[in-house]
């Protein structure tokens, strides 16, 4: 009975005492910002230059991609418009994979081309509109469209591009303040606000992860006369065969902001609260496929795939009927070289 008693005596006191012990490290989640991948955006997105002014800009893009009967990609032309705010001058660089650009209508200024770059420049009195429509190289820009399209006989399968994985850390956590910043990562969400970054009071050692993320997709369109309208977070076959007309936007991910935390803790709620926050940075990444110069400035990206004939090669340089063999190049070459050996003989002789 004494010992059971000392035993009961021991673990209240190490129960005491672990709640009065301090909490360990605060450790930084991931970043609900920063590019899981080099691309997108596009060419390392887009930079501002400026001496004094710091210009306040919202960006809309619409990327139209052309694909063919097997659904690769062979145009894409984005169109991106750049609301300007603040007074002042401005100079904007865009990276990109260029072929060409001009302004869009709509446009209160003319783009400049460099190689690998567009260029807006002037003075903004007050609020301007910039709209350029850049027709880009389909071999890089390919690789960072977030809807790919496999046909085959019978069936179309559309696959969500936008998945890979990323490095986070599994650890046990104090539950109630990563509650609190999950929740006002929902409220920023839902207010079409950037989320600010947050960490986790963790307990134990932390361990590193991998997580596989990726960015749901609204898509919503016609896959060979059938009705599609769902939010794909991996893959979605579609039976028949037909033209493709699709449209496709980074979606909100419902799922995981949606599903309540309350009942989660420790562990599973670090790891609930790191896909989030993982996701929310991949969803962030398609909305901005060529950058914005306002690192606060909002940015929405509407993807529109449509089936289309490529265009005709151009027809090969007619053969010039009078042009000569190489055969008969060589006889006449012979022939002459004949001539004059037999000249030079005559010559000699006379």
């Amino acid at each position: 009975m004494k010992r059971i008693a000392l035993i009961w005596l021991a673990a209240f006191t190490w129960t005491a005492v672990a709640a009065a012990a301090p909490p360990g490290p605060f450790v930084a989640l991931p970043s609900p910002v920063a590019p899981l991948s080099a691309s997108p955006p596009l060419g390392g997105g887009a930079t501002a230059t400026s001496e004094i002014v710091r210009h306040r800009v919202d960006a809309r893009t619409r990327v139209d991609v052309a694909i063919d009967a097997s659904g690769t990609p062979f145009r894409i032309v984005a169109t991106q418009r750049l609301d300007v705010r603040v007074k002042g001058d401005y100079f904007f660089t865009i990276g990109a994979p260029l072929r060409a650009v001009e302004a869009a209508p709509g446009s209160d200024s003319t783009p400049g081309l460099r190689s690998t770059a567009i260029t807006w420049a002037g003075f903004n009195p007050r609020r301007r509109t910039l709209v350029a429509r850049v027709t880009l190289d389909p071999a890089v820009a390919a690789g960072s469209l977030p809807l790919r399209v496999e046909v085959a006989p019978g069936r179309v399968t559309l696959v969500n591009a936008t998945a890979l994985t990323a490095a986070s850390y599994s650890a046990d956590v104090v539950a109630p303040p990563l509650r609190a910043y999950f929740a006002e990562l929902r409220r920023a969400t839902d207010r079409d606000v950037i989320p600010s970054s947050g960490g986790a009071r963790v307990t134990t050692r932390t361990s590193p992860t991998r997580v596989r993320v990726a960015a749901p997709l609204h898509v919503a369109g016609v896959v060979g006369g059938r009705r599609v309208d769902t939010i794909l977070d991996e893959r979605l076959m579609v039976r028949g065969a037909g033209p493709v007309r699709l449209t496709v936007t980074p979606a909100r991910p419902a799922r995981l902001l949606d599903a309540p935390v309350a009942g989660l803790a420790g562990r599973a709620l670090l790891d609930r609260v790191s896909r989030t926050v993982l996701t929310l940075a991949r969803v962030r990444q398609y909305g901005s496929f060529l950058g914005n110069q306002d690192p606060v400035g909002r940015s929405a990206t509407t993807y529109v795939y449509r089936t289309a004939a490529r265009p005709a090669p151009p027809p090969a340089a007619a053969a010039n009927e009078s042009a000569r063999s190489w055969t008969s190049t060589l006889a006449v070459a012979a022939g002459l070289l004949l001539a004059l050996a037999a000249g030079a003989v005559v010559w000699s002789r006379s």
